[in-house]
């Protein structure tokens, strides 16, 4: 998957996310009320303001995803061998990642059209719920979006978004597993770290 689809998916998921009913069509029907909340904060950018616009369509948008469970997914088999110690280390870094990568990057899609489609996926009796979503840029492509979800109190929250198929956790899982296999756990860390302090 290119960088520019899973900022993409990163983006349009944090946007678009924010489920507060069980039945299937009522979380399709907040998922696209919410993307023109998100779509409407971003519209206030104006140049001047555009870090504060960024902080609030995040902060709107971030109790919505379920970081523990998307690094979870990213990291693989290692996350049973990690100790606390190490999950939360892994669980910050990957959830500062995302913010980063969201935050620079949000506002080049404040004028996407978002259309979400009234087919949601039911999987698990009912347990997972993935909304699908069509996102079209001004003079681009359309680009089909997955995001799967499942309930967590009064809302739906999201563990995994998927580009044209491709899954954003499988992506990332590619890379930390080299990097687990070649460094450990730690160097994973140190190299979000890293990352993240650039």
């Amino acid at each position: 998957m290119k960088k520019s689809a899973l900022i993409s998916a990163l983006s349009i998921g944090v946007m678009s996310i924010s489920m507060a009913f069980a039945a299937p069509q009522d979380a399709v029907n907040q998922v696209r009320g919410n993307a023109t909340e998100v779509l409407n904060i971003l519209s206030k950018a104006n140049g001047s303001n555009n870090a504060t616009v960024r902080k609030q369509a995040e902060n709107y948008a971030v109790p919505y995803f379920d970081f523990e469970r998307m690094t979870a997914l990213a990291v693989g088999n290692p996350w049973r061998t990690a100790t606390p110690v190490q999950r939360k280390a892994l669980t910050e870094q990957f959830k500062t990642l995302l913010i980063r990568t969201y935050s620079g990057t949000m506002l080049q899609y404040k004028n996407a059209k978002v259309n979400v489609l009234n087919n949601p996926q039911v999987n698990k009796g009912g347990q997972e719920v993935v909304v699908r979503a069509e996102i079209q840029q001004p003079g681009g492509q359309k680009v089909g979006m997955d995001f799967t979800t499942y309930q967590s109190g009064n809302k739906y929250r999201v563990y995994n978004v998927a580009v044209e198929g491709a899954s954003l956790v499988t992506v990332y899982r590619n890379q930390f597993g080299e990097t687990i296999r070649n460094k450990g756990i730690d160097g994973l860390i140190a190299d979000l770290k890293a990352k993240n302090s650039k």
